[in-house]
């Protein structure tokens, strides 16, 4: 099976998944953000750690990378959740630039506290999001305009792109899809709030189309760094055609924290 063939068995098997969990919301949700954290988890402490060897023996690590999904989940219970995730992940990075090796090696400190921020405060975003009045509208908005960015800067970057945006952290990309994914998520913002009549005003929603797609290749651009210093193509191959979970979430992860921040500054 060529690498397209899996890439779109595996999207027309999961597409529908988080549909529908992102149509019923509450618990089921929630639950599935906190599999998916622990999965990118495993992917991220694997990557870091022990990239050279097989991604089952990150699985010793469960114990302590558990805080990330905990952390995802537990913002259905309450937002202060999060701040709690925030607070484990300040005290691994104490104890990782700790000037001392009476905690033993510092990075696995380091790699713990990027990890609880990365798949568990910012996964917890999307729980927030899905949480908060009209979260359905806006959990699929920040979802299709992310889709939307990707989409755009891919076939622009692929007919026009001339100009390498970042050649030492992921080459193929280019200024010119940069700007087509920009103009892509922007539209995709606005046309999915007049269609799914949030009650938010275009010129209110312009503020959010103006930063998604900002922060959508932020994310994307991250995890290329991530990988490249990893020294790995792909997070893992637990998505067939995909990579990894880290994958598919780098644009996600930077997008819902905007979309909180909208909500909460310009909605609610």
């Amino acid at each position: 099976m060529s690498n397209l063939q899996q890439r779109l068995l595996t999207a027309a098997a999961g597409l529908p998944v988080v549909v529908g969990l992102g149509w019923i919301g509450g618990w089921p949700f929630a639950l599935a953000v906190a599999l998916v954290s622990l999965l990118a988890s495993l992917e991220f402490v694997h990557g870091w750690l022990i990239p050279s060897r097989p991604i089952r023996e990150a699985v010793v690590h469960i114990p302590t990378i558990a805080i990330a999904p905990l952390t995802a989940t537990a913002a259905h219970l309450d937002a202060r959740f999060v701040l709690m995730g925030a607070a484990f992940a300040a005290v691994f990075a104490a104890l990782g630039y700790a000037p001392t090796q009476a905690f033993g090696p510092r990075k696995p400190f380091r790699v713990f506290a990027g990890c609880t921020l990365y798949l568990g405060v910012l996964a917890s975003m999307l729980v927030l999001v899905r949480d908060a009045p009209n979260g359905r509208e806006w959990f699929f908005i920040g979802l299709l305009s992310t889709f939307a960015v990707d989409t755009g800067a891919y076939a622009v970057g692929r007919a026009f792109g001339r100009h390498r945006m970042a050649p030492r952290i992921s080459p193929k990309k280019t200024w010119e899809g940069a700007a087509g994914g920009y103009a892509a998520g922007m539209a995709a913002v606005l046309g999915l709030n007049a269609l799914f009549d949030t009650g938010v005003g275009a010129s209110t929603a312009l503020h959010l189309a103006v930063a998604l797609p900002i922060a959508a290749m932020a994310g994307d651009l991250f995890e290329s760094w991530m990988k490249r210093r990893m020294g790995v193509k792909d997070a893992s191959g637990l998505l067939p055609g995909h990579g990894g979970f880290m994958d598919r979430l780098d644009s996600v992860l930077f997008v819902f924290p905007i979309v909180a921040l909208f909500l909460r500054l310009r909605v609610l």
